[in-house]
């Protein structure tokens, strides 16, 4: 009877998961492709393609005060499942190179993207070294999205 009842447990736990069913956040539009999401620093996230199986591709200008490689968009990878997300800058391009990465992993909530960020760079030797912090990001409007290409 506990195994019965543990598989019918995990059931509505994998049901709360699929987007529109259970309890879980809605997919409502959410993180969709031609959208754009500015953070409290300044700095907007521009999602191109969300992929079916939720492969997300964009870019990223950074406007944070403290920071380099700031006003020139830089490429983003990430994936989204449900109302998590993660996404990751390399922050190389044709025009500078700030010798790190940036990966961010949160999730989509109430019209909010809300973030844990960590920041490395290349040569660091310790965990001490990595940078960490948090961003919560909202919508900035399609059509700042669509002016980025």
């Amino acid at each position: 009877m506990k195994v019965a009842r543990s598989l019918i447990g995990i059931g509505f736990g994998l049901l709360a998961l699929l987007p529109g069913i259970g309890g879980a956040a809605e997919a409502d539009d959410s993180v969709r492709s031609l959208s754009a999401w500015t953070n409290q620093r300044g700095s907007t996230l521009y999602i191109d393609n969300v992929s079916a199986s939720g492969q997300l591709t964009g870019t990223y200008i950074n406007r944070a005060a403290g920071f380099g490689c700031q006003n020139t968009p830089y490429p983003v990878t990430g994936w989204v499942l449900g109302n998590a997300i993660t996404f990751t800058v390399l922050w190389r391009n044709a025009v500078q190179s700030c010798n790190s990465i940036t990966a961010w992993t949160g999730f989509y909530y109430q019209g909010r993207i809300t973030t844990l960020w960590q920041l490395v760079s290349n040569g660091t030797t310790s965990p001490g070294q990595i940078q960490q912090g948090q961003d919560v990001f909202t919508r900035s409007g399609k059509a700042e999205a669509e002016t980025q290409k």
